[in-house]
């Protein structure tokens, strides 16, 4: 039994350690991609230090825990009542739990053999599936169809498994293949089951993947590199990975994508568009056991590092927006301590963000009538829009453009939109169609003494957005409220310009501003 399991079912976490020794990686040198939509949150759901194996369906996370020391068991916990519960609790031993709906599958070791049973939490009902004498690993479960590696057609080569299917509406039990290879690490999904068939490689487990579809009573081999490994399966989407690379095959295409993964390949999920994989340093690292959980996202081809501890991580799962897996972050780190110790199950959940909004907009000013281009630069990723440029008129464009026909000063608002909320920018007076302005002002004092300090007041018409005032002694400013010193006597012109995108207007006024001294009464000199 146990030299069977290690030609094609060794444990996918022992497979993963020994990968973990060989090939190691840097996260520093990961190529990765932020994505802003995402909100990544991690949960402890385990204290034991005794956790492996996780599957997450809905609410609930499933695995098998050696806390007992003499038997391994299934443990659940409910997100919902933050409750943990033991699934098992007899003295064999059970591993490498699978969960759809309410029905938890695991492999049983107490008839002398690895047998499936089947647990009912609807009604606390434990089921054996399987009751063959051989061996039978690795279940899985979509619906009412359970799948599995099967050893009893292996007659002692043990290089023969085949996988097997059992109906629990019809409560009945199909073989599905028939050749003389080893079949295994079957995954179901709808009418479709994959598997890894005929490795030839003992180490590493690589093969080729197939597919039988229920509905046709069809199998197609996927692959012929003879270096595919742990298939899984969500929808038309196949994936598997040859340790190097991961491959994405569909079905209704036929295509093959394939991501590069810059360092050891661990285990693999999908779900919906995105893939989940641990992921190593590259050779080249040298003695690194660093590693990480990454996704890579089918429909926005972007990658993104999901955590950054670096230590070693087990089985992944992944459901909807929760992703599970083992990590090994809380072993001893000393000399004597193996780092693959003191395993424990974590949770990502994956939250989308509200959106922040935010535009910009050109010309913001200008003469009637004045057609204004509006950039939406919203942050985390809005999926609506509503603009309300001011002048009554609206628009759901992302980046739209509008035309103001009136003079007068527009506020415009942008409300961005996604699933998980609302954002709204306001501009005040942020569009401004205009004519060309009047220049008028008016000066206190106009005359005195030397040193005379004026306080000069723009008074001009329309909308003004530049100002040139001239003092006459040579000086002038920008400000549209200036004040000036004239230390000098003598009468002097000022003049003052007013602008704005439709234009500008000048006045003049001569001899404006007098300015005397006492040191000659009655003598008087104009500034020229």
């Amino acid at each position: 039994m146990g030299n069977k399991r290690k030609l094609c079912s060794l444990a996918l976490v022992s497979t993963f350690m020994i990968l973990l020794l060989i090939i190691v990686s840097s996260i520093a040198s990961a190529t990765t991609e932020q994505n802003a939509q995402l909100k990544i949150i991690e949960t402890r759901i385990t204290t034991s230090e005794s956790a492996i194996h996780s599957a997450v369906y809905g609410e609930k996370i499933v695995w098998e825990d050696y806390r007992n020391e003499d038997s391994t068991s299934i443990y659940m916990y409910n997100l919902s009542t933050h409750k943990e519960s033991q699934i098992t609790n007899n003295e064999s031993n059970q591993c490498y739990p699978a969960i759809y709906d309410d029905k938890i599958m695991y492999e049983d070791d107490r008839n002398g053999n690895w047998d499936i049973y089947m647990y009912d939490l609807s009604n606390s009902k434990e089921t054996q599936i399987t009751t063959n004498t051989s061996d039978q690993y690795y279940p899985a479960i979509y619906g009412n169809k359970i799948v599995w590696q099967d050893w009893r057609n292996d007659n002692g080569s043990q290089t023969n498994s085949d996988i097997y299917m059992y109906n629990l509406s019809t409560k009945k039990e199909t073989q599905i293949t028939t050749n003389t290879a080893d079949s295994c690490y079957p995954i179901i999904y709808g009418s479709k089951i994959v598997w890894m068939d005929d490795s030839n490689d003992e180490y590493f487990l690589r093969g080729d993947i197939y597919i039988y579809d229920l509905s046709t009573k069809k199998q197609t081999q996927i692959t012929t590199s003879g270096a595919a490994r742990y298939p899984k399966i969500y929808g038309n989407r196949i994936i598997w990975d040859d340790r190097q690379n991961i491959s994405v095959y569909d079905l209704s295409t036929h295509n093959e994508t394939i991501i590069s993964v810059y360092g050891d390949m661990g285990s693999t999920a999908i779900y919906g568009d995105k893939i989940v994989w641990g992921e190593g340093c590259p050779p080249e690292a040298g003695d690194c056991q660093m590693y990480d959980l990454y996704m890579y996202n089918l429909s926005t081809s972007k990658k993104i590092q999901l955590t950054d501890n670096g230590s070693p991580k087990g089985k992944v799962s992944m459901f909807q927006n929760r992703i599970t897996w083992t990590d090994y972050r809380n072993f001893v780190n000393n000399p004597y301590q193996d780092p693959y110790s003191n395993p424990d199950i974590y949770l990502i959940t994956l939250d989308s963000i509200s959106p922040v909004a935010a535009f910009s907009a050109y010309p913001t000013s200008g003469k009637a009538p004045l057609i204004v281009k509006f950039t939406d630069k919203s942050a985390d990723s809005p999926t609506k829009w509503k603009w309300n440029f001011g002048d009554g008129t609206t628009s759901t464009k992302q980046s739209p453009t509008h035309k103001y026909s009136k003079l007068g000063s527009y506020t415009v608002k942008l409300t961005a939109t996604n699933a998980e909320g609302s954002n709204t920018a306001t501009k005040t007076d942020y569009i401004k169609v205009v004519t060309k302005p009047v220049a008028i002002f008016s000066a206190k004092p106009t005359s005195g003494k030397a040193p005379l300090t004026v306080v000069f007041t723009d008074k001009s018409t329309g909308i003004v957005t530049k100002w040139k005032w001239s003092f006459g002694d040579g000086k002038t400013s920008t400000q549209q409220n200036p004040k000036h010193q004239y230390l000098q006597e003598g009468n002097y012109k000022i003049t003052l310009t007013v602008s704005n995108a439709a234009g500008s207007n000048t006045i003049t006024k001569t001899n404006f501003i007098k300015v005397t001294t006492n040191t000659r009464p009655g003598i008087y000199s104009e500034s020229k």
